[in-house]
């Protein structure tokens, strides 16, 4: 069997998906952005059996420490009301 095969009749796991092949290419991205002073809002839903909700969302502000509006809105509708768990980044960011 391929691997293209087997990926097809094993269910898919969205959060050991992102874990294994997008969280690190996310660090390089974010390490970048920080260094060049480029905002940044990215979100990836990762529904799980547990969390059909799950998601794992990273925003960054520019050089000057502030988010675009449009990204602080959009960061805002994201988060809705609903209770979250996350992993921030940070410098001197306002939003």
């Amino acid at each position: 069997m391929t691997d293209a095969t087997t990926e097809q009749q094993q269910p898919l796991n969205k959060e050991q998906v992102y874990d294994e092949q997008i969280s690190p290419l996310m660090l390089q991205i974010i390490d970048i952005c920080q260094k060049r002073g480029i905002a940044m809002l990215a979100t990836f839903a990762i529904p799980t059996p547990e969390d059909d909700g799950l998601q794992c969302t990273s925003i960054l502000p520019d050089e000057t420490g502030l988010n675009p509006a449009h990204h602080a809105r959009a960061f805002q509708a994201l988060k809705g009301s609903a209770p979250m768990l996350a992993m921030a980044i940070t410098s001197a960011a306002k939003l």
